[in-house]
């Protein structure tokens, strides 16, 4: 079997998978976050509760992210093209589009990990800090760095050899060496995994504070949650920004089929890793 053939073959196992992959967490993603909002926004116990606010935020965004993502992937097996390989508008407004609500998820589990924390410390200051206000402000900060943030994409996305991405020399090494390595993944995973890991701990001692056992449990539950969603967006999303870095410092020529089908099909096993995050929150 020659390169070019072998290069179709997996082309061809790419396609199907991401076309089955994005039905199914499309069907799986709806369901899991309108019952999550559905929840949280109904019982009585969550109200102004910061830990569900930021939980129905994050779930209302991560069906943005997936009515972005996922039935352009659908659309695109039927047409033998994603649609945004076919129009330089469509691929800026879909990279801005994708990023944007993932950063924004990402950001909002910080918000979440830093909540619990502050909210179940042992000093009455700390959890003085925690209130609503503070949680619609972080929200409309989240908000206004991810718009100006996509800005990036709607100058710089293109469609290349690759399909639709940066290619942009300069906004190349911008993503290679701080968007994927830093913005991320670093900072905010670190920070989530400190927080939760903190929260965690202080309700190991909750035992000790005088409150009541209703709100103790509810404590321990929205740490346990927080701490879930960070373990889960690390998992997930290393091997994503992983596939993201190979992508970009890759180099191919004009005969490296072979080469380019094996990095799409990893990048394509990738997206739909990080997708499951989204949807079976």
């Amino acid at each position: 079997m020659s390169s070019l053939e072998a290069a179709k073959v997996i082309l061809d196992i790419a396609d199907k998978w991401q076309f089955y992959f994005s039905i199914f967490l499309l069907f799986i993603g709806m369901i899991s976050n309108i019952l999550l909002i559905s929840i949280f926004t109904t019982l009585r116990i969550f109200r102004d509760n910061r830990s569900a606010y930021y939980l129905v935020v994050e779930s209302t965004t991560n069906i943005g992210l997936l009515l972005t993502l996922l039935p352009s992937n659908i659309v695109g097996y039927n047409l033998g093209q994603n649609p945004a390989n076919l129009s330089v508008v469509w691929c800026k407004i879909q990279l801005m589009g994708s990023y944007g609500f993932g950063m924004y998820s990402l950001f909002t589990i910080c918000f979440l990990a830093l909540d619990q924390y502050l909210s179940t410390n042992y000093r009455q200051s700390w959890r003085q800090i925690s209130t609503i206000k503070l949680a619609h402000h972080l929200t409309f900060f989240n908000i206004s760095f991810v718009l100006f943030h996509g800005i990036l994409f709607l100058i710089f996305g293109d469609i290349g050899s690759i399909g639709c991405t940066i290619y942009q020399p300069i906004a190349k090494l911008y993503f290679i060496f701080f968007f994927y390595p830093i913005l991320t993944a670093i900072l905010p995973m670190s920070a989530s995994t400190l927080f939760s890991v903190l929260a965690y701990r202080n309700v190991r001692r909750i035992v000790r504070r005088q409150i009541s056992l209703t709100r103790r449990r509810l404590d321990r539950q929205m740490t346990a949650i927080a701490l879930a969603r960070v373990i889960c967006i690390v998992i997930t999303g290393l091997p994503f920004i992983a596939c993201k870095l190979l992508n970009l410092t890759m180099n191919y020529t004009d005969n490296d089929y072979l080469k380019m089908a094996i990095v799409n099909l990893s990048i394509i096993i990738c997206n739909t890793l990080l997708n499951t995050n989204f949807s079976v929150s």
